[in-house]
């Protein structure tokens, strides 16, 4: 209790102060040269006869903004990136509209561009601009986000080196699937930031943001855009997506269908070591895996925007069934003898289906800007899985299980910002509540059937300020959330639990002569996902099984980093504390000596060492090539056979992508990306490069668009991992078809998107379902 009260007594200081701090307010609307809207331009009050910051705002999509201070003399900056700055001295209360003018034009359908860098330290983040850059001529979102600095993408896989896989907002909204960044085109975008240190803002739990600017829609009436991707890797896949969109005065109607039709195969093998009482065991074994994995999905919602209030909600429909078969052979040696050959045959089914529906509300009331967010979300996940066991010295196993997770979550949100003194203060409350059943069943008497019920509430306070002093900015933010867990099995309460957290991020910005320096501290938090808690023993095969763990504790990490920028080079060096790092362990199975339990515990403290680098030059006329690299050094340490071994090989990735402009405005991708060999956390990771190439074509202003695309022209991806624990050794290589020929056809009439404004709420709740 004592600490509710501090905070809310910090945030009440935080109110007072702001009553104080302004008096007078200015409003106006950015737009372009054609008569656009701006959305977030920079806007910034200053003194007339000072560089002093009084105040400063962003304008929101309408190109709307509303700043004010306390200096009657008083002058208005108003920035945006591709555009010229302009000043306005003295300004009325209304300032009316605003036009900048753009450094760069496009003359036709060549990008005509001066050597303004594209890359550099803004915010809290790494500011890539795509909008008038060779980066608009990319493809997709997707696409683009593989090209960012710091960013690592495997196929549709987004991760930041040593930070692991972001969170990605468009405008402001969380993507939640994949096909958002690919239906986004790469000249509908107007900059990415790569953020490294997240405020306080984002929960506790987000170790990196990657936030997507679109260029500010314009239009009424209908608009309409159909994406089409015809692919081959080992077989023929299809995804179709068509988005609708109607605006007239401020009703904003959207609605989109998606359909994917995606097969895979998958080859592995495998060698996995024991050190049990009864002997060293020994399996060697190999594979292949076949899935379908068809998505059909469908999203309507309304905006209303009446002069600075907005308000919408939408409904989004995802069904997912799929089928996995797959073929096993393993030999199972004890003491190096070859004791048993054994052969599986699986085929399961899943069924997941969620529902969604989000609403909001965001304005601009005086000086305050406000936002709520509420969401509800329904899922339902059935596996039903059927094994076939021979062993040619055990009876055969036939047996089936089957696994039904239904999840719902209610969750909401509320942020308000506000200027104060030489800056702004945000602050607000998150709330969630989650309701968790995982029922588990089998047929024969050696699988446990389970029932476990979770219900979980978090709540979650946040402040934080920035304030700028000439050239230096600077910011702080706490976040604190109370989280309260209790675990049922067959319908008795199991255990309880509370976890208080509080998570605190600050960070300084100054220039050193022409670079732009950060230093940056946050402490941030993982919680296990819902299956990682369950009691539930499940069966892997007939010497296997796995478990979760209700005592698993939340893993802590201190960040402490820095970043500088100069031109278009762009360095980070970063430390990071890890503490309650969970990891599966293999331990005996209670009463049989020759069955192995994989559990998820937690792991003594270690720390982690980084540095990474990134140079996109723009002195080349048709090249534009972009270099990455870096380097994560840990010290792991892990009790294995009856030692403690350290896990602390370097591990580095390269990555050096090239956009050539061809005559007839084709544009010609050739990106290579490396990993060297070395360890992560309690794996070894073997080495592995790829090269991919592109060619992307628009038509009659980017109505139409065409892409070509080879990825992993030698076929060289592999996976390669070897995991340690105490009582194992396990060494696992997967070979995907990774070699893919695709094209994309996409047709944009009357192009727009959704004005969509909401956020969404509980966020990090959903992607631990």
């Amino acid at each position: 209790m004592p600490l509710k009260k501090l905070v809310a007594g910090l945030l009440l200081c935080l109110c007072c102060d702001t009553l104080l701090a302004a008096n007078q307010t200015f409003e106006g609307v950015v737009k372009d040269d054609l008569g656009n809207p701006l959305g977030f331009a920079n806007v910034t009050l200053m003194p007339l006869n000072d560089s002093t910051v009084i105040a400063g705002a962003v304008t929101d999509v309408t190109g709307k903004f509303v700043v004010a201070g306390d200096c009657t003399s008083v002058l208005l900056k108003i920035t945006a990136m591709g555009y010229e700055d302009k000043t306005i001295n003295s300004p009325d209360a209304n300032v009316g509209d605003v036009v900048l003018v753009p450094t760069s034009y496009m003359l036709g359908e060549v990008v005509v561009k001066g050597s303004r860098p594209i890359t550099k330290l803004k915010g809290d983040g790494l500011q890539v601009n795509v909008s008038g850059s060779y980066l608009a001529n990319t493809g997709t979102a997707l696409d683009v986000l593989g090209k960012m600095p710091f960013v690592i993408k495997s196929g549709s896989e987004i991760e930041i080196f040593g930070k692991g896989t972001p969170f990605i907002y468009i405008d402001g909204r969380q993507v939640r699937d994949v096909s958002e960044l690919n239906q986004l085109a790469s000249s509908q975008m107007k900059s990415v930031e790569i953020v490294t240190n997240p405020g306080a803002r984002y929960a506790s739990t987000v170790n990196s943001v990657i936030r997507i600017t679109t260029v500010a829609p314009v239009g009424e009436g209908l608009s309409f855009n159909d994406r089409t991707t015809v692919g081959y890797k080992h077989y023929v896949y299809l995804f179709e997506q068509v988005n609708l969109n109607w605006r007239k005065n401020g009703v904003d109607i959207f609605g989109m269908l998606n359909y994917e039709n995606y097969r895979e195969r998958t080859a592995f093998s495998e060698s996995i070591t024991k050190y049990l009482k009864s002997g060293t065991i020994h399996h060697n074994g190999s594979g292949q895996n076949f899935a379908k994995h068809p998505v059909y999905q469908g999203k309507l919602g309304l905006n209303y925007t009446l002069s600075s209030h907005n308000f919408g909600l939408y409904y989004d429909f995802i069904f997912k069934p799929s089928t996995i078969t797959g073929d096993s052979f393993t030999d199972r040696y004890i003491d190096n003898i070859l004791t048993e050959n054994l052969e599986n045959n699986s085929n399961s089914k899943h069924r997941n289906r969620q529902h969604l529906v989000s609403a909001y509300y965001a304005g601009v009331i005086g000086k305050w800007q406000l936002s709520a967010n509420f969401d509800a979300l329904w899922q339902i996940n059935n596996r039903n899985n059927r094994e076939n066991e021979i062993s040619n010295v055990n009876h055969k196993r036939d047996f089936t299980t089957n696994n039904n997770v239904d999840n719902r979550l209610l969750a909401a949100n509320i942020i308000a910002s506000v200027p104060v003194w030489k800056g702004d203060v945000k602050f607000g409350t998150e709330l969630s509540n989650i309701h968790r059943n995982d029922r588990y069943l089998g047929n024969t008497d050696y699988i446990t059937d389970s029932d476990v019920k979770i219900i979980e509430t978090t709540t979650a306070l946040f402040a934080e300020m920035e304030q700028t002093f000439d050239a230096i900015t600077a910011r702080a933010g706490l976040r604190w959330e109370y989280t309260d867990v209790t675990n049922w099995q067959s319908g008795q309460p199991r255990d309880s639990r509370k976890y208080h957290n509080l998570a605190p991020t600050a960070s300084l910005s100054f220039p050193i002569g022409n670079i732009k320096a950060r230093l940056s501290y946050m402490r941030k938090t993982s919680r296990p996902t819902f299956g990682q808690l369950s009691s539930a023993i499940k069966y892997i095969d007939r010497y296997s099984y796995e478990s979760g763990n209700p005592c698993l504790r939340p893993i802590y990490r201190d960040y402490i980093s820095a970043s500088a920028s100069w031109e278009n080079l762009a360095i980070e060096l970063e430390y990071c504390s890890t503490k309650n790092y969970f990891m599966w362990q293999t331990s005996e199975y209670p009463g049989n000596k020759d069955i192995t339990l994989l559990t998820m515990v937690n792991m003594p403290k270690f720390s982690t060492y980084g540095a990474y680098i990134n140079y996109t030059p723009t002195f080349f006329e048709c090249w534009h090539p972009s270099i990455m690299a870096g380097i994560n050094i840990q010290d792991f340490k892990i009790e294995h056979a009856g030692r403690v071994i350290i896990l602390n090989r370097p591990l580095g990735i390269f990555r050096f992508d090239n956009a050539i402009h061809l005559p007839r405005n084709i544009w010609l991708n050739v990106d290579l990306s490396a990993r060297t060999s070395g360890n992560g956390d309690n794996y070894y990771i073997k080495p592995h490069w790829q090269c991919n190439v592109g060619l992307y074509k628009s038509f009659v202003n980017d109505t139409w668009s065409f892409r070509l695309q080879l990825n992993d022209v030698f076929d060289t991806w592999r996976q390669g991992v070897t995991l340690y624990d105490a009582i194992s050794c396990g060494s696992s290589k997967k070979i995907y078809d990774t070699r893919e020929l695709s094209l994309t056809i996409r047709y944009n009439f009357n192009s727009a998107r959704s004005r969509y404004k909401g956020r969404g709420a509980g966020n990090n709740d959903k992607n631990r379902f």
